[in-house]
């Protein structure tokens, strides 16, 4: 493997590389399947020596169908079932808003979105601290952590990224994640380079593949299930109707055709109002808490 090196000849200091190249998950599921006894009878649609193939009968085999036999494990969430396996952003003196050089160039430009209501100074330790305890009540409660973590001093498409601690926006549906394409006011610093590094950290620590990246002029950020065939979606500046119907058929596959999809038109033209609560996320403005039981906030649906 070829070494890449700096401007100096020097390698690169381990912080600033995006992964090392550790055994993973798949690797160890690798390793049981070479202990394996393979034989042809555990190849489907095979049958028997002499007898005719139908040719076009793997056209008809479901991905998810064969998943769990590649990557060793099943992934996704759909509905409000039980959380088995999460994965945390570990903090870093990176999300420190003060320290980003744009910050500092314009202020105004930075917070049009209102991102700084409270301080213009993250409390970087407490965040970890706070990330932490997260964590462990996770485990207390029979959840698999994952943590996620960074190189050092990331670059997303337009310049230095930001907002690292945030890794809900890479959505892992059953069989794969999609990966977004923001919309709103830090698009150019969080959203252009953020979530691909999350799917490029799933799919190697994890065996998570892309189902499907959003292109063109769609917009889209994650939404949220209230039930096994129930998903919400917030329309407005994080995600439009392009961005949308790339989504949906996708939805659809993995998840079943009689799913409903559920748009939500949510006021205004900003990502976050501070004074009524309105959020373009889905999930910010509803959630699913048990079977009949659902949490709204009002003020940021519409009565669709």
């Amino acid at each position: 493997m070829t070494q890449i090196r700096g401007k100096e000849n020097e390698p690169l200091a381990d912080r600033r590389r995006s992964h090392g190249f550790a055994v993973t998950e798949y690797d160890a599921h690798q390793e049981v399947l070479r202990q394996r006894d393979w034989k042809l009878a555990d190849v489907p649609f095979y049958k028997g020596k002499g007898a005719e193939h139908d040719p076009f009968a793997w056209n008809d085999f479901d991905y998810l169908d064969t998943y769990r036999q590649i990557y060793g494990r099943r992934c996704g969430s759909a509905g409000i079932g039980t959380l088995r396996e999460v994965g945390i952003t570990r903090p870093s003196a990176d999300d420190e808003y003060s320290n980003h050089p744009y910050f500092h160039e314009d202020k105004a430009y930075m917070n049009r979105d209102g991102f700084f209501l409270l301080s213009d100074v993250v409390d970087v330790e407490k965040l970890k601290d706070e990330a932490a305890a997260f964590a462990e009540k996770f485990e207390e409660n029979g959840v698999k952590v994952y943590w996620i973590e960074y190189p050092e001093k990331p670059i997303a498409a337009f310049g230095p990224m930001m907002n690292m601690h945030s890794a809900a926006e890479l959505a892992i549906w059953p069989g794969g994640s999609i990966i977004p394409k923001k919309g709103y006011a830090l698009a150019p610093t969080a959203g252009l380079g953020r979530a691909e590094y999350l799917a490029r950290w799933a799919f190697w620590n994890l065996g998570i593949p892309p189902l499907i990246t959003v292109t063109g002029t769609g917009v889209w950020v994650t939404g949220t299930f209230l039930a096994d065939d129930v998903y919400c979606q917030g329309m407005g500046v994080e995600t439009n109707w392009e961005g949308l119907n790339q989504v949906t058929p996708v939805l659809k596959r993995v998840c079943g055709e009689d799913i409903h999809v559920q748009p939500i038109r949510t006021p205004g033209w900003k990502y976050f109002d501070k004074y009524t609560g309105a959020n373009t996320h889905g999930g910010m403005v509803i959630s699913g808490l048990d079977i009949d039981k659902v949490l709204v906030h009002a003020a940021g649906v519409d009565i669709d």
